[in-house]
């Protein structure tokens, strides 16, 4: 890990945060379930992000990376039956960088550490927040039998696409709230799913740069979904923020 952490200064900025992000939850993974074929070293973990500036060839260093989105979004199916789906889809969404919000706390949890360590049955998730993440639609599998989920937010992820949209039917009867904004990945196709999630309430949905007429596939969902609130453009107040910045 020293290796690792003096190989910053040779990379870009741009891929210091991910290089922290990955080994803060290499540790916390480690401690749950242990991942014996990642191993990092200082020169090779400096070849492999370096590597990544180039997308258009899927070298294998991009294999071992996309390796290490896979095992931090794929369903641990012991897991799930040890402590129940709530807690495993919480873990899987804090081991990725999001926060999440339990039916019984007004406040959200962002820290892995601070996830009730008993009762896990008891706790129940209503609120998903991934914003800027990088998790995978592989991930949304994490969705099955939770049944009180009311809200998702995707702002910024640009690492899902449909198939992440797709497995969210396992929360359609209860999810009333769904931020798919700055998803790059995500299509029309993808969107098709939306109209029958007859629960939701609010849409927030804009930037999406893979769908060209965005326009008219949104006035298409409304005639689709009279029941939802639609919010297209980026809030005054995130605007604001930004200019700040």
């Amino acid at each position: 890990m020293g290796l690792l952490r003096c190989s910053f200064r040779l990379l870009p900025c741009i891929y210091k945060n991910r290089v922290m992000q990955l080994t803060s939850q290499i540790k916390v993974y480690e401690h749950t379930r242990a991942i014996s074929s990642v191993i990092f070293t200082g020169n090779r973990s400096t070849t492999l992000l370096i590597q990544r500036l180039q997308p258009q060839k899927f070298t294998e260093q991009q294999r071992w990376f996309w390796g290490i989105d896979v095992a931090f979004n794929k369903v641990d199916e012991e897991r799930v039956k040890l402590a129940g789906p709530d807690r495993a889809a919480a873990e899987w969404v804090l081991k990725n960088g999001g926060s999440i919000k339990w039916t019984t706390s007004a406040n959200k949890l962002a820290d892995y550490n601070l996830l009730p360590s008993t009762n896990f049955e008891s706790y129940k998730l209503e609120e998903i927040d991934l914003t800027a993440t990088d998790v995978i639609g592989l991930g949304f599998e994490h969705l099955k039998d939770l049944n009180h989920l009311k809200k998702i937010k995707l702002h910024g992820v640009r690492t899902v696409g449909d198939d992440g949209l797709q497995h969210m039917q396992y929360v359609q009867d209860t999810l009333e709230y769904l931020d798919v904004s700055r998803c790059a990945m995500i299509t029309e196709k993808g969107l098709n799913i939306l109209p029958k999630f007859k629960k939701l309430k609010q849409l927030v949905i804009y930037d999406l740069i893979e769908i060209k007429k965005l326009d008219d596939v949104v006035i298409s969902l409304k005639q689709a979904m009279p029941w939802c609130e639609f919010y297209t453009s980026e809030p005054l107040q995130s605007k604001r923020s930004d200019n700040k910045d």
